[in-house]
């Protein structure tokens, strides 16, 4: 009884293992006007964030469906606030990115938010500087918004 149980579950855990569909991160590029940051291109670890996600949901193989990534809109939209040498500006990094999966595109939209402060002093020639973290964040948003379309 207990081979018979053992068979079982090893029959049902490679039906579950195989049947998964397989895929791998084909390419990524950029369409969008932004190509760097600083002097790391935007591209810089996309591939590792979209196998990441992907891994969720697919098992990667070589052998698997092909994926594109494009990053498509980097944009850093911000308010300003400044009231008798006191500043508050709030900015918000957005990311946008499409996966194409046998022949569709599926898109995804992530945001991080800033904000910082300042009190009689003059913020990089009125700027924020793109922090790694916020961009780091708004890019897994991104990705994980597009991923879940996938079928």
């Amino acid at each position: 009884m207990k081979k018979l149980i053992l068979l079982f579950s090893i029959i049902l855990f490679s039906m579950i293992t195989y049947s998964q569909e397989c895929v791998h991160v084909d390419s990524v590029y950029s369409t969008a006007k932004l190509k760097e940051l600083g002097k790391r291109d935007i591209r810089f670890g996309i591939k590792q964030i979209v196998e990441d996600e992907l891994s969720e949901k697919y098992c990667l193989s070589d052998q698997g469906s092909d994926i594109d990534v494009e990053v498509y809109y980097f944009g850093l939209p911000k308010t300003t606030v400044r009231v008798v040498g006191v500043e508050k500006t709030n900015t918000t990094t957005q990311i946008g990115v499409k996966l194409y999966y046998k022949g569709n595109c599926y898109q995804g939209i992530g945001e991080s938010d800033t904000e910082i402060r300042a009190i009689m002093i003059e913020v990089q020639e009125g700027s924020i500087p793109f922090e790694k973290m916020t961009v780091s964040s708004a890019l897994k948003k991104a990705i994980h918004d597009a991923v879940i379309k996938l079928p």
